[in-house]
């Protein structure tokens, strides 16, 4: 786990420079330590895999945050507010799967029991297939008011990066790998294969969040088709709203 230095104190909501506060805010806070901390041990308790904190989500966690203390009141989303995807999204978080926990208390250690004991709250604290977590806090009045955001994240590779890592995953599957990968990027793309280039005798599209194996549609189609030799290639693709997802394509002949 990354160091994360303390700030020395919550960011205290004033009647000025509140907006500012939460823009500028970058080191953990003691009640955001504490509840990660405490998010940390409960799922440790359970062989559950460690949360990763996320400056980017924290920052998101932090403007609603903000904007619950300013209000004085708690919700997941206010009148003219962007969702939670939308602020993940803006914040600069690469997410396949979000999830939030809001509350207000007089202390962090009262809002952790709290969400601990609401079971839709405790199961976003406990959710395997969440991995990263950012954390707001703002004081008003001696209430604290917290937003606790969750993501399963998606890491932000470039292109080559992407093909490098599905290239990996055709030669596990047995097949020798040709220099068609700029055809792979048209398919990829909604396009066909150059004229004059060969022509594959089956191309494959699809999304994924992660390369740890290829879909088991492709997977069977290697397996039990006549087919020796595959270029991989990967594109921006369609926008596909706020989530990360990888657009590739393979070329198998």
């Amino acid at each position: 786990m990354r160091a994360l230095s303390v700030a020395l104190a919550i960011c205290l909501l004033a009647a000025l420079g509140v907006a500012a506060c939460a823009q500028t805010q970058q080191t953990i806070s003691p009640a955001e330590r504490f509840l990660f901390d405490a998010a940390n041990r409960e799922r440790a308790s359970r062989g559950l895999g460690q949360l990763a904190w996320t400056d980017s989500l924290a920052n998101a966690a932090r403007q609603h945050a903000f904007m619950m203390a300013q209000r004085n009141t708690i919700s997941h989303q206010f009148p003219g507010e962007p969702d939670l995807s939308e602020r993940a999204h803006r914040a600069g978080v690469h997410f396949s799967a979000l999830a939030e926990n809001v509350a207000e208390a007089p202390s962090a250690s009262d809002i952790h029991t709290g969400w601990m004991n609401s079971p839709p709250h405790r199961e976003n604290l406990l959710d395997p297939g969440l991995d990263s977590i950012g954390i707001g806090v703002v004081e008003r009045g001696g209430e604290l008011f917290a937003a606790e955001d969750f993501s399963k994240s998606v890491r932000d590779l470039s292109i080559e990066d992407q093909e490098a890592k599905l290239d990996a995953l055709l030669r596990a599957q047995g097949l020798r790998l040709v220099a068609h990968t700029d055809d792979a990027r048209r398919v990829c793309s909604g396009g066909r294969v150059a004229s004059g280039n060969p022509q594959p005798t089956l191309y494959f599209r699809f999304d994924t969040t992660d390369f740890d194996s290829l879909p088991d549609a492709l997977v069977q189609k290697i397996s039990t088709g006549p087919y020796h030799f595959g270029a991989g290639g990967a594109c921006k693709g369609a926008n596909q709203g706020e989530f990360t997802a990888y657009h590739l394509a393979v070329l198998l002949y």
